[in-house]
């Protein structure tokens, strides 16, 4: 999920990008603060071993903490996103009031169908007066999700001073890669309703990622013993969530000589599991799931997601 932490060269096109980088990591070390390389690399790791070793200090690091701590310190806002899965590009452009401008988030490490979470911008002052942006749009706005990966600007100015005036503005965007998993669209819902601060639905939609992703590893192994229509039958009549995550997965990979999900990310995804629960079944209000709630679900829904990743090809191994 995302890039290696690293800062990509900036493209200089006319319009004024002084300089641009894209990030994504997974928190940083404790010790000496260095980033940590995105989920899909340092997950691996992680799940056989319990930790990952910064490569900066060398300290070993527990990752399911490290992204937590640092997404939670940001729950308020989409910059928490960027240390649970999602890419974070940032720019300082020099904008002239009145003029329009483009940016096209692929000429900056962005990929290709990327889905934009948030776009944020922030005025850095100028020599006239300060200047900042606004995002153009047709006669009926969109979702920042339905806009592509293209920054449609107006420069307008900012407080007193001179109508004609040049200031820098600050950019970041926060985005997901795409990817071909048939569970990644949920996983995608969570991070755009918890960007949006809709924070019950995506509960709903986070473990709904980890249940797509779960599930056809499970049937997959039981087909090898069983008729496909039984097969189909309980894991649609009698398996549940719940005994499939503590119970028939762990069961699985220990046969399959595997290492199990972290009992935190998995206590995490029981604890989700209850509250989604409440607010399917009970009529929860939204407004008993926090931003902690949110985060705390999303951020196991990601390690659950990654973690169905790391153990898939073993599942579907040949039987020895």
């Amino acid at each position: 999920m995302g890039e290696t932490n690293q800062t990509h060269a900036a493209k200089a096109p006319a319009l004024g990008v002084k300089w641009a980088h894209t990030r994504e990591s997974s928190g940083s070390c404790p010790k000496c603060q260095y980033r940590l390389p995105r989920l899909l690399d340092s997950g691996p790791p992680y799940f056989r071993d319990g930790f990952v070793v910064c490569e900066k200090c060398k300290e070993r690091v527990d990752l399911w903490q490290a992204a937590l701590d640092h997404a939670k310190m940001l729950k308020e806002t989409a910059w928490a996103l960027e240390w649970i899965g999602a890419g974070n590009t940032a720019f300082l452009v020099s904008m002239k009031a009145g003029d329009y401008c483009e940016i096209e988030l692929t000429e900056h490490a962005v990929p290709a169908n990327a889905r934009i979470l948030s776009t944020n911008f922030t005025s850095q002052g100028g020599p006239n007066g300060a200047v900042t942006a606004l995002e153009w749009h047709g006669n009926t706005p969109q979702p920042r999700r339905n806009q592509g990966t293209k920054l449609r600007l107006w420069a307008i100015p900012l407080g007193d001073g001179a109508a004609s005036r040049i200031g820098d503005v600050a950019i970041s965007a926060v985005w997901l890669r795409p990817d071909d998993s048939a569970a990644w669209p949920y996983l995608v819902s969570a991070f755009e309703s918890v960007a949006e601060k809709d924070y019950a639905p995506a509960l709903v939609f986070a473990q709904s990622a980890v249940e797509a992703s779960m599930m056809p590893l499970i049937s997959d192994r039981f087909g090898r013993h069983a008729s496909a229509e039984r097969v189909k039958n309980f894991m649609k009549g009698a398996l549940t969530y719940g005994y499939a995550l503590n119970v028939v997965l762990p069961y699985i990979c220990a046969e399959l000589k595997l290492p199990k999900i972290p009992d935190p990310i998995r206590g995490a995804l029981n604890k989700m599991r209850d509250e989604r629960n409440d607010i399917i079944h009970e009529g929860s209000r939204r407004a008993g799931i926090t931003a902690d709630d949110a985060i705390e679900g999303l951020c196991a829904a990601a390690f659950g997601f990654e973690y169905m990743r790391f153990i898939a090809p073993s599942f579907s191994r040949p039987n020895e």
